[in-house]
Order: C-alpha cells, then structure tokens, then sequence
C-alpha cells in the first residue's frame, strides 16, 4: 500500500513558531494592573483615602489618566512614583457613598504596549470614628468608637502598650511608638485604608521615642528621643529629651534637630512644612524647614516661658501659643500685697513672617488661665480652655471656650467646676469637637472622652477610661 506524508516546508514553520513566540512574548508583557487600594469590594473606607493603582510596567502618565473615571464625579488630583499612580481627592468622599473606579482599555506603557482589558471596582466610605487610647490603667492599645457609642474596634494588639500616636495630614494613616522590654520604643505605621502595619523605625537599645509629629507630606516624623540614664539608687530613668526626625520612606537613619546640647520637646508642623519646637534651654520656640535635613537648625526664635504646646491656623500663617502674663503692681501695691505675686497665662497669636504677637485673651477679664488651644479645621473658630482665678468666678478646673479667630466673641460652652477638660479635637467639618474630662477633686477616677456639637450645645459621654482622642475620616 502506498502511504504519503505531507510536510510543511522547514521557512514556513520556523515564521509560525516565531509569530506564536512574538505574540506570546506580547500577551505576557503587555501592562496591567498589580496592585488596586482600597480593594475591591472594602467597606468602612476613610473619606480621605486616596486610590492607588500600581502597573507592571513604566506608564505613559497621559494615556492612563486620561481614561479613569469615577462616580460619583470627584475632583482629585494624579501623583506618580515609578509605577503607581495615586489619585487623591481634594474634597473628602461622601460619607456612606459607593465610589465605582474605571480605566478603560488602552492605557499605554512607555514601550507602547497597550491595556488589552478595561477594569472596574467599587469601595465604600465610612462615617467619622474617634481614635483614642485605652486604657488609662494599664498597657494600652489604639481603639476607634462611633460618635454614636457604638461598635468599639481595637486596632493594635501590643504587649507593653501604645505610648504616643500622631496622624498624616489626611488622618487616614497613623504612625504610633510602642513600647519595648529594655524601656525603648518602636516606631510602627498603620494604613487605616489597607489595616496593614509595618516597623518603620527601631529606636537604640534603651531609648524611648515618642511625642510624635508627621509633616504634611507624611514623609519625614519628628519625635522626642529619650535615653535613659541612672540614679544613684541604681534604677533607670528618663534623661533630658532631645528632638530628632527619620524620612519614613527612606534608608538614611534618624537625625537630630536643632543644637544638640539643648533640651528640646513638644515638636509639631505647620500646613506649610515649617517644624516649631521647644527648646526648654532658650526658653524659645523655635521654627525651621526640617525636610531639608540632615542637620537643619532655626531660622527664627520666639521666647516663651511657659513651653506648652499650641496650635498652627490651617494656613500655616498663625501660631496661637499660651504664654505667662505678671500683674503689673506698683511699688506701694506690692509692699502691701500678702504673699508671692501671682501670674496667669493669656493665648497670644503670633504671625510667623513678622513676629507680631497679639494677645486674643485680653486684659479686660481679670486672672484667668488660658491653654489647650485648637484652631477648627475652617479656621474661623479657636476652642480653648479657661480658669478663672478670681476668687468668685474660680473653679478647680479649666473649662471649655470657644472665641473667634481673632479673639471675637468668646463663650463659655461647660459649667462643670470640678472638671478639667483637655486634648481638644476637631472634626473636619468644623462642628463637633471630641475631648477629655478629668475629675479635678478625685483624681484616681479614670479621664472620659466626651463629644462637643458646637451648634446644639450637645455633650455625650463616650469612652470611659480612654485618652488622647482624636477624629479621623
């Protein structure tokens, strides 16, 4: 029997085998998506949270922005860094809203390689929660509440305890220090949007870090280092504390702020990027551009005696900082006057580019004792704290105030003589502040958080045992 074969001449396959190689080479290189934030799917998204898209491959910036679209209709704005894009919105999300995220097909890499596939997702945002401490007895850890009392999350689960927290500028990430064995801290990150942690910092063997300040960018953290030194009866306590910084998302190690031979606190930033800190050796704030490390130091000094931390205005022009007031007395006066003189503290508004200092208290309210300010996020109120030491208006506690940017219509919001109230929060809408209350007559009892409505009036207990509360989106 006679049986042919037929055969695909030896060009034709080779050509085949390379179109299937070439199309395959393009099928496995052509870009898509890695990485997606918020996941599809997730509920409960802070308002603030930006989406992140990460690509497997350099993108042509243009081409994928110019096919994203999301609903509701947002305004955000593009940021790159290698390969992911973050979109972040100038206006928080909606509270309770569904944001559905699309790129259609064609985004193009830098090779030109285009998205074969368009993609979708949607998330959920959540309401406000109040970020707090608990408990005030032992080890605590960082918990979140609603501002209706209800569903209590707890968010680490530290063994020694959470020493300090601070917030990015968003308040949708927090940087916390929690405490060693040795009496050191770590410093950890946690990403409210993807619940992930992370070690960013190990402080030296026996040093404590914390008091701790994020800039606006969320990029470089200044703290309060602490090394421990010992007493003559041989136990280990805290030695002065110095101000120092690390970049969070960089390699290089921490650096100090300002003359090292000084002792220096209470670090905080402006919206602008300027640092203010203490230095408890000058008696002075001090101001400085510290992105620009790694040995930066002041550019300007503002005396004050007291050292207590105030408040930026949201525009970085203003700081609003308690400071001592002495009686002025005459001379026969004073030879009068039985026992030592008395002083009292006003909240003195100071324009950073000119120095100008402006007293908001004012001289015409006797001896009061004013702290604890806190510019709302619109920057049209200042909350404040007040005791009056006139023996008939006098309480054991400092009481809550409100008063205008400019001093203006100041009131008294609570009456509660034998309290104290401190920690002052606003919301980002301007219209509820969260804060603490302490029992000035027993003070073994355990400090509350309580929610202020500035419009209503209305005050709601919520945590009890909890401190340092703060809002976040």
């Amino acid at each position: 029997m006679y049986q042919s074969s037929r055969r695909f001449p030896a060009p034709l396959i080779i050509v085949f085998g390379m179109f299937v190689g070439l199309l395959l080479v393009a099928l496995f290189t052509v870009p898509r998506l890695e990485d997606i934030s918020p996941t599809p799917e997730s509920r409960g998204v802070p308002s603030t949270a930006p989406i992140r898209l990460t690509f497997s491959q350099a993108m042509d910036t243009i081409s994928v922005e110019s096919r994203i679209t999301i609903e509701p209709q947002h305004v955000v704005s593009f940021s790159w860094e290698g390969r992911t894009l973050t979109v972040q919105p100038l206006d928080p999300w909606t509270e309770g809203s569904t944001v559905t995220v699309r790129i259609a097909a064609g985004a193009r890499s830098t090779r030109f390689l285009p998205m074969l596939n368009g993609q979708s997702w949607s998330f959920t945002i959540g309401a406000p929660r109040i970020l707090y401490l608990w408990p005030a007895e032992g080890p605590a850890d960082l918990n979140t509440i609603f501002p209706d009392g209800l569903e209590r999350i707890q968010l680490t689960e530290t063994t020694l305890g959470v020493l300090d927290y601070t917030l990015n500028a968003e308040r949708n990430r927090i940087v916390y220090a929690a405490a060693r064995q040795d009496g050191g801290s770590d410093i950890h990150v946690l990403d409210l949007v993807s619940g992930e942690h992370h070690l960013v910092y190990s402080c030296p063997q026996e040093v404590r870090c914390q008091t701790l300040a994020l800039d606006p960018t969320g990029e470089v953290l200044a703290f309060e280092r602490y090394e421990f030194t010992v007493w003559a009866a041989g136990k280990p306590v805290l030695g002065p504390s110095q101000i120092w910084a690390i970049r969070l998302e960089g390699e290089d190690d921490a650096f100090p702020i300002g003359s090292v031979d000084h002792v220096t606190s209470n670090p905080d930033w402006s919206s602008i990027g300027w640092l203010t800190y203490y230095d408890n050796t000058l008696k002075a704030f001090a101001l400085m551009d510290a992105v620009n490390g790694p040995t930066p130091q002041p550019f300007y000094y503002l005396p004050n005696e007291l050292g207590l931390k105030g408040s930026w205005s949201p525009d970085g022009a203003f700081m609003l900082l308690p400071e001592i007031v002495f009686p002025e007395i005459e001379s026969d006066e004073q030879e009068e006057a039985e026992g030592p003189l008395t002083f009292y503290s006003h909240l003195y508004r100071v324009d950073v580019y000119t120095g100008l200092m402006e007293d908001l208290t004012g001289d015409q309210l006797g001896r009061v004792e004013d702290a604890s300010p806190s510019y709302s996020p619109n920057g049209e109120w200042i909350a404040f704290t007040r005791k009056y030491l006139e023996e008939d208006q006098w309480t054991l506690g400092r009481q809550l105030w409100l008063m205008r940017h400019d001093g203006s219509e100041a009131r008294q919001l609570t009456d509660d003589p034998f309290f104290g109230f401190s920690a002052l929060d606003w919301s980002l809408d301007s219209s509820t502040l969260v804060l603490m209350r302490s029992n000035q007559v027993d003070l073994a009892q355990l400090s509350e958080i309580w929610l202020y409505e500035i419009e209503g009036g209305e005050a709601t207990k919520l945590v009890v045992g909890g401190y340092m509360p703060r809002w976040i989106p």
